[in-house]
């Protein structure tokens, strides 16, 4: 009995040396798949106002995700960021603080396989946001970036909005009728 158990380990043991880059795939995806955002977390990190971000503390935080530094561009000044990806592609990125960079300013979740604490994803349309959500309020920036949202919320939605067919204007609010057809591009976290 006991001989069968040290084969046993030694055997999945064995296993786990042969093939470590697959069970971190594996561990990966199913880090990616459980994770949620909400108005104070995303998976294992804390969000508020104070976060504070180091690299090896997200490293730690996201096990089986790759987390990476680095620098976006903008009209405005470069910004640093942290980019969270699984084995196949970007899940989210936290953009820190303009003036301190060791403290967050935003969660940007781009991929489908993370939902919100209300059930929400990239994809969900604008009506399904609104039944869930329905004190939210739409709001188009200078950028013409489409937004539903509350001002006392954290979690914020923006829209992908298909404009009219053949529409060659300038940029601009959308109609309703273009609302009732957009679908979340991306869920975002702001502190506040």
């Amino acid at each position: 009995m006991l001989l069968r158990t040290l084969v046993a380990l030694l055997f999945t043991c064995l296993c786990f040396v042969s093939a470590p880059d697959a069970l971190m795939e594996a561990n990966a995806q199913g880090d990616a798949e459980r994770l949620v955002l909400s108005n104070k977390n995303i998976g294992p990190l804390g969000l508020d106002k104070n976060t504070k971000l180091e690299l090896q503390d997200l490293k730690r935080a996201f096990t089986g995700l790759s987390v990476e530094q680095k620098i976006g561009q903008q009209d405005g000044p470069d910004f640093l960021y942290y980019q969270i990806s699984d084995s196949e592609g970007e899940l989210f990125w936290i953009k820190t603080d303009d003036d301190d960079p060791k403290k967050i300013d935003s969660v940007h979740v781009v991929s489908a396989k993370i939902q919100d604490q209300y059930g929400l994803k990239i994809g969900s349309t604008y009506g399904e946001v609104l039944r869930i959500r329905p004190r939210l309020r739409v709001e188009t920036d200078d950028h013409f970036h489409t937004y539903v949202g509350h001002s006392k919320e954290n979690i914020v939605y923006e829209l992908a909005v298909s404009y009219r067919k053949g529409y060659q204007g300038p940029d601009r609010k959308p109609t309703k009728q273009e609302l009732v057809n957009s679908k979340v591009k991306e869920l975002m976290w702001f502190a506040r």
